[in-house]
């Protein structure tokens, strides 16, 4: 007789996913902790925080610019006629 242990994953929504991820860091606990109070997967939680910050790091750069300040003796680039030239 073969000993095999069937469990079935539960399938979380993106809205499922944000609501125990804010649930997770309101409680103040350790993700060990939160994961055992609340049934969830310690990888499981671990891979949805890594999923959240590397969607909000790519969001940050969504429109492609990055912002620059000029210092008060910087000249612009258009001062340079030559792709060459060098910059002081």
């Amino acid at each position: 007789m073969e000993n095999t242990i069937t469990s079935k994953r539960k399938a979380y929504s993106a809205v499922e996913k944000a609501a125990l991820i804010a649930a997770y860091k309101a409680s103040g606990l350790s993700k060990k902790e939160w994961c055992q109070e609340n049934a969830i997967g310690l990888s499981t939680l671990q891979r949805w925080l890594q999923h959240e910050k590397s969607r909000t790091s790519r969001n940050r750069y969504k429109t492609g610019f990055l912002s620059s300040r000029l210092r008060q003796n910087d000249q612009p680039a258009s001062k340079y006629k030559s792709a060459n030239a060098k910059l002081p």
